[in-house]
């Protein structure tokens, strides 16, 4: 499911129209960024996207979010329609060096069967 219009408008609401890596007002400037990365199989789905600047969704690349990063997720979505993606609980729940391991386990059982 891709992000609509709506699903940006109550990220911004969420994020408090900063940017999510840097916290500075995003605005016009807001593009897309995919806390799992879609080169790993990141979903291309509200609950797994986050507005930031172009320049920040860029420096972020294609790295797994930190641990920060996840939990302050967690709470601005907290009670949103928005929801958290599964695999992003797994990674928060995952062992120390296991991380990529958990998130592809948890993106496999999203799979249909």
């Amino acid at each position: 499911m891709a992000v609509s219009r709506d699903d940006a408008l109550l990220m911004d609401v969420a994020q408090g129209g900063r940017c999510f890596y840097c916290g500075e007002s995003v605005g016009a400037k807001a593009t897309f960024d995919h806390l799992i990365p879609r080169a790993y199989g990141g979903a291309d789905e509200p609950a797994n996207v986050v507005l930031a600047h172009g320049r920040c969704n860029r420096r972020k690349g294609d790295r797994l979010p930190t641990p920060d990063e996840v939990d302050r997720l967690i709470r601005q979505r907290r009670g949103s329609r928005l929801g958290v993606w599964p695999p992003l609980v797994a990674l928060r729940d995952a062992e120390p060096g296991e991380e990529w391991i958990a998130v592809a386990r948890a993106i496999a059982n999203l799979l249909p069967r």
